[in-house]
């Protein structure tokens, strides 16, 4: 696409050259005429016609070429977004075993330390393994090679035991209030489906101040399965709504951002969710936050 915009520009400026060359011609022989006015009028309409025509031309091949380089300063920020993001990510947990694995080898400590720093560096490995797996999952997803696994899956213990488990890994001093209908079966792949649990989940872990309220919640009516997730965040700001589910996207610049994350676990989200024919939406929260609804038929 970039290339043949390219080619269009530069179509474009030699018809503009081309263009240009002619119009001094005919304005000069035009007035060098002596030839009825009739005539001479209907000359000029035709050229006044000729550069309508051309403006026309201009116009859109210059709001082509402005459209196609904006996309590419966008896109061009949003991977160094992504460089910066993940080499940040990868490096911490790694700084952090290494800490840890220095510490086991130089000091002598007694049992519940060893202990402490063992649980530590268990975590930090689970992080950057779910770093790794986001990262091949979303390559995965762009080469369609995640084909799904369908089966009946319990959508009710699957959601609890994920809020748990992340609640725990992530040290967070939330309350968590569960809204789960009770053996709600759903036919997905499980695999899937643990990846939008955990993406969002993580999401809201992530954004939602200590001593907020996260609430989790499971409903199924007839055909359709909801879940949603809202936490007492920031929130999503009305202009970055349709752009959050984007690869890569993340609010603000990298350099100066204070979360963590990569821009990969809800466009993950997204394209999953619509795997299972189903929608991600993000709404604002009655509070303050935001609630992430995934709707399925």
């Amino acid at each position: 696409m970039k290339r043949k915009h390219h080619i269009l520009f530069i179509v474009l400026l030699v018809y503009v050259s081309l263009q240009s060359i002619w119009w001094l011609y005919k304005i000069y022989d035009l007035s060098a005429q002596s030839s009825v006015g009739t005539e001479l009028n209907r000359k000029l309409t035709m050229i006044l016609g000729e550069g309508a025509v051309f403006f026309v031309i201009i116009l859109t091949g210059f709001l082509l070429t402005f459209r196609s380089f904006r996309k590419e300063i966008e896109v061009g920020n949003q991977q160094k977004n992504f460089l910066l993001a993940i080499t940040h990510e990868l490096k911490t947990p790694i700084a952090s075993l290494k800490l840890y694995l220095q510490t086991l080898l130089k000091r002598q400590l007694d049992q519940p330390k060893q202990q402490d720093i063992l649980e530590k560096s268990v975590k930090d490995a689970d992080r950057l393994n779910g770093l790794v797996e986001n990262i091949l999952l979303a390559t995965k997803i762009d080469d369609k090679g995640f084909p799904l696994n369908v089966e009946e899956l319990n959508l009710s213990t699957m959601m609890e035991a994920s809020t748990l488990h992340l609640l725990e890994v992530s040290g967070k001093q939330v309350d968590v209030e569960f809204f789960i209908q009770p053996d709600v079966k759903f036919r997905g792949d499980k695999d899937a489906f643990q990846s939008i649990l955990n993406n969002l989940l993580s999401n809201a872990l992530k954004y939602a101040p200590n001593q907020s309220t996260i609430c989790v919640t499971l409903v199924q009516e007839g055909n359709e399965t909801a879940l949603s997730i809202s936490d007492e965040g920031p929130g999503v700001a009305n202009n970055e709504v349709d752009k959050i589910f984007e690869k890569f996207y993340r609010s603000g610049n990298e350099e100066t951002r204070s979360q963590k994350g990569t821009g990969l676990g809800l466009y993950i989200v997204r394209k999953l969710v619509e795997q299972h024919n189903g929608i991600i939406q993000v709404k604002p929260n009655n509070k303050k936050g935001s609630i992430f609804v995934a709707s399925f038929r």
